[in-house]
């Protein structure tokens, strides 16, 4: 709007001077531009005439005018806010871990039941003969059993019964050719046998309930017997001549004839059945454990 009305101004001043200027050329007669050009006053005002000689445009609305662009105002940065004592949060108190619980451990298994155990040296077992040795049946080197009379017990449980069969070997055996002869008999353990095992021994024979016993047969010594009695039956009549005399001799006969069989007998020793034998482990004997 405003350049609008200083436009219109502009015009109506170079219209009034250009009036001016030909009213005073006719006034002046034929020397106009002498005239225009002294005049330093119309020249000043024409020269600033044309400097404002912008013409309206013939439009209905008036140009907008362009607003002119505001000024960019940098806003500054808000100053910081103070910064405030922060109030320590307080830390939760970490709680300790908890150790994993330790498994149970598993149970050991059971150790396995011993299958063998020992009776040990020293340990002494007694025995009964199952059947009669003599010194005149026998010879070094033969065997014969005879049966445990009680049980003996070692380590581990392990046990020989009262039972078992323990099998003896001859170790010497002699027999008395008269009565004043020596006659012996001696035998050692060899084994053991337990339900079918058989376990070899070491052992000292401790003492055998031994007997003597006269070798010959009662025919024999018989046959002695009367012949002693006959002799002295003789003897009796020869030397007394009557019946008392003769018995007296066949008396004394029979008893010269029965110190004549004690003194020409054999004699053997003999272990009788069911005699002890008690013996003495030399070393252990490791057995098996019944299940």
């Amino acid at each position: 709007m405003r350049q609008y009305t200083r436009g219109a101004r502009s015009s109506w001043t170079v219209m009034g001077a250009f009036a001016l200027a030909l009213g005073a050329a006719a006034c002046g007669g034929g020397s106009g531009d002498d005239a225009l050009a002294g005049d330093d006053a119309l020249g000043r005002d024409l020269a600033l005439a044309g400097q404002d000689s912008t013409q309206p445009a013939l439009q209905d609305v008036p140009a907008a005018e362009t607003p002119a662009p505001a000024p960019v105002v940098e806003t500054p940065a808000p100053a910081p806010a103070p910064a405030r004592p922060s109030t320590p949060r307080p830390r939760p108190t970490p709680t300790p871990a908890q150790p994993a619980p330790t498994p149970a451990p598993a149970p050991a298994p059971a150790p396995a039941a011993p299958t063998e155990g020992a009776i040990a040296a020293g340990t002494t077992m007694r025995f009964a003969t199952n059947t009669q040795v003599c010194t005149g049946a026998t010879n070094v080197g033969d065997k014969f059993t005879a049966r445990l009379s009680s049980a003996v017990e070692g380590a581990n449980g392990a046990t020989i019964p009262a039972g078992a069969t323990g099998t003896f070997e001859v170790v010497t055996a002699k027999r008395a050719q008269n009565q004043n002869d020596e006659t012996f008999l001696t035998v050692r353990l060899v084994s053991v046998t337990v339900d079918g095992n058989v376990y070899p021994v070491v052992a000292t024979t401790e003492s055998a309930a031994t007997t003597k016993v006269r070798a010959a047969s009662k025919g024999t010594d018989a046959k002695k017997v009367a012949g002693g009695a006959i002799l002295g039956a003789i003897a009796g009549q020869i030397l007394g001549k009557d019946t008392k005399s003769t018995v007296v001799g066949a008396a004394a006969g029979a008893a010269a004839g029965t110190a004549a069989a004690m003194g020409t007998a054999d004699f053997d020793t003999c272990l009788n059945s069911g005699s002890a034998i008690t013996v003495t482990l030399g070393s252990p004997v490791t057995v098996k454990i019944a299940g």
